[in-house]
């Protein structure tokens, strides 16, 4: 996959995850790709290296990383993949809600 490709997932990625956050709502893994017109293997394959693409760039720019408002349908928990720093799950996810006010 061109790295073009995946910089432009991860810039839909983050608009959705910001409209998610605003709305004060966790996204699931297959919600999210359908938003951004990803399924099937691209979806279990390439969603978890956009996330931490767009978590680097949050981390960069001082924000909370809002790949911590995706979680799994089946379990509502965040993905295996979710790397919190040191800071809990749902600790993350009031910063990302607080981060981005509601309109």
């Amino acid at each position: 996959m061109a790295s073009t490709t995946r910089e432009q997932q991860v810039l839909q990625v983050r608009a959705a995850l910001i409209l998610a956050a605003r709305r004060r709502t966790l996204v699931t893994y297959k919600e999210l790709g359908l938003a951004i017109g990803m399924t099937g293997v691209a979806l279990s394959s390439h969603m978890g290296r956009v996330l931490d693409d767009l978590s680097d760039q949050c981390i960069a720019a001082g924000e909370p990383s809002l790949a911590a408002l995706v979680v799994n349908s089946a379990t509502g928990a965040p993905g295996k993949g979710y790397e919190d720093g040191g800071v809990p799950w749902h600790t993350e996810v009031q910063e990302v809600f607080r981060h981005w006010p509601q309109p």
